[in-house]
């Protein structure tokens, strides 16, 4: 059937927690005392006659699947888009509400059903604003923001995030994805309606411990608009980063000059590489879309006897005070109260010969180097924390060198093959969505 003239929506939905709730992204819980700046949903939507996707980034550091699953019934009901059309994924600032029990962090109670229903206003009010459209896409590259942070140390272990300039410092074990896709909506006049766009990095910080902030995400869209010199919707999904920071500990320590020098140095170079990427890109008003979403299961990984039988004997302790290997003895105990194994889905959405694959956890770089390489797309997005918690999804090569992301806890549960599969399966999506 003949393509339908686009019709596009974009709209956003403050879901900022209340002050005093626990913030996510450390050992022990922060609690929020003051807002460096708001926390939102950012929704797209679009709609050729024939489909209608809707893409969503929350200023979260993750939302699990119930909360997912919760925010897409209510979608359904009130926009009539199937699940499977809906991506929900997250930024990961670690200066956002906890939205799950992790590490020595409980869940704060009640944010979730709160985000829900106003995760779904932003789709629906996008879908309200649906009016024509026309879209385009590209992709840049911008490799002085992104650093592997897993090193291989002089004795021959593997340390993350080991200081800067460490005297035992070897070499990074893993890669970095120095690429931007964006996809870009416009009136048929060409006035700008939202921007989606991809990049592979875990987060850059800033706020005081105490201050809830969107992080470079937010201020990345900042200065894509003010370079535009005009107000839009921009979304900023997280790519395949789950080794990979904005730190050289190759060189010297960073000395900013103020609190957000290097968010916001961040977000200007990647808004700058952005903006290239848009005075060179092609629009068209009719545009093919589809999408798929399957789901794949995978083992959760249980503690061994030695372990579990220093957790037992543990003594009672407030988990305020556990220091960083009793925390991890407290997850051990966790973990075995669980299920066995988890289902995640596995999702890849088209916009014409833009391909955007979507997968839950905290995905390795080198997963998503792999899905681009095997796309058929002209441009390939790979989005994480997308449509559930998984966790952090480490290579097999990762799993034998140890370190962090591969420690048991709820952080980093599932068996070593979860993320070949996933990459495996948005591979073989994509392909389904363009055909050879």
């Amino acid at each position: 059937m003949p393509e339908e003239t686009l019709r596009a929506g974009a709209s956003l939905s403050n879901i900022t927690p209340a002050l005093g709730s626990a913030l996510s992204g450390s050992f022990h819980p922060r609690y929020a005392e003051d807002v460096e700046d708001d926390l939102h949903a950012r929704a797209l939507v679009l709609d050729n006659g024939e489909k209608r996707l809707a893409l969503v980034v929350c200023d979260l550091i993750c939302l699990p699947r119930a909360g997912v699953d919760a925010a897409k019934a209510r979608i359904a009901e009130r926009c009539g888009i199937a699940p499977e059309a809906v991506m929900i994924s997250c930024t990961h600032t670690h200066s956002g509400p906890a939205t799950c029990g992790l590490l020595g962090t409980d869940e704060v109670p009640g944010y979730v059903d709160f985000a829900v229903p106003r995760i779904a206003d932003a789709v629906e009010r996008a879908c309200r604003r649906l009016a024509p459209a026309r879209v385009a896409w590209g992709a840049g590259c911008e490799p002085g923001l992104v650093f592997n942070r897993r090193f291989r140390m002089k004795d021959g272990s593997v340390r993350m995030n080991p200081g800067y300039q460490h005297p035992d410092l070897v070499e990074p074990v893993g890669p970095t994805d120095p690429e931007v896709g964006a996809l870009f909506v416009e009136t048929p006049e060409g006035r700008p309606i939202a921007v989606l766009a991809n990049y592979a990095l875990h987060y850059v910080g800033g706020a005081p411990g105490t201050s809830v902030s969107a992080d470079y995400f937010a201020r990345f869209g900042q200065a894509l608009q003010r370079m535009r010199g005009e107000s839009f919707v921009v979304l900023l999904g997280n790519g395949c980063c789950g080794d990979v920071n904005n730190c050289n500990y190759r060189g010297p320590a960073p000395t900013p000059a103020y609190r957000w020098e290097r968010a916001d140095r961040a977000a200007n170079l990647l808004a700058a590489e952005v903006m290239k990427v848009w005075q060179r890109c092609s629009f068209r008003q009719e545009v093919a879309l589809d999408c798929r979403l399957e789901e794949v299961t995978a083992a959760v990984r249980q503690p061994d006897a030695e372990t579990l039988a220093k957790a037992r004997a543990m003594p009672p302790k407030p988990v305020s005070e556990m220091d960083r290997d009793e925390l991890y003895l407290r997850e051990a105990l966790i973990m075995t109260q669980g299920p066995p194994e988890v289902r995640t889905p596995v999702q890849a959405l088209r916009v014409g010969d833009l391909g955007i694959a979507a997968l839950s956890g905290e995905i390795f770089c080198q997963f998503g180097l792999d899905i681009k390489a095997a796309s058929r797309f002209e441009t390939t997005m790979v989005i994480e924390l997308a449509n559930d918690y998984t966790g952090y999804i480490p290579t097999l090569a990762a799993f034998e060198e140890g370190g962090y992301e591969t420690w048991l806890a709820r952080s980093s549960k599932l068996e070593p093959a979860a993320g070949p599969r996933m990459a495996e399966t948005a591979i073989r999506l994509l392909a389904e969505l363009r055909p050879a």
